[in-house]
């Protein structure tokens, strides 16, 4: 049969081309394996976070059942332990916001939104206050923590 010049037969087969295509393969199977790579990268990144979330969840709560064990030490009216009493509640609400900036600054989640967490710190406050004036009856205030304080473990819980 005739040809016409300049025509090549099984260009498919040429050694140009079979580099090229080799090469092509070697890239598509680089970047497949990179793909997964990444995935399975990515699902541990995301496992990691959950679990330190969990971790700080749990921390917080801890802080916060501590908090309410230590009010309900308190008792009603002024004591001479009342104001060594107010100072571990105080240090386990400064925990909780200790806890809430790390987790923030780490990328996770707040637990206990910032003005609950100023509503603590002012009836911790206030309890110290009537502390220091030698005001007969706290329970009020006691109250008043006891109540803000439960509401703050229940927005952990849920």
């Amino acid at each position: 049969m005739y040809r016409r010049p300049g025509m090549r037969r099984n260009v498919s087969f040429d050694v140009g081309n079979m580099g090229r295509r080799n090469v092509f393969n070697i890239l598509f199977v680089v970047l497949i394996v990179a793909v997964i790579a990444l995935i399975i990268l990515h699902v541990r990144a995301v496992s990691y976070k959950n679990q330190v979330n969990r971790q700080f969840e749990r921390q917080v709560l801890n802080a916060v059942v501590d908090a309410l064990d230590g009010v309900s030490r308190l008792s009603s009216g002024v004591q001479s332990d009342s104001a060594s009493k107010l100072s571990i509640v105080r240090q386990n609400v400064y925990l909780i916001e200790r806890l809430n900036a790390m987790s923030t600054a780490l990328g996770g989640e707040i637990f206990v939104p910032y003005d609950a967490m100023q509503i603590l710190f002012e009836d911790i406050n206030y309890y110290e206050r009537l502390l220091q004036t030698g005001t007969s009856s706290t329970l009020e205030a006691r109250d008043a923590l006891l109540t803000h304080l439960t509401a703050v473990q229940e927005m952990i819980i849920k």
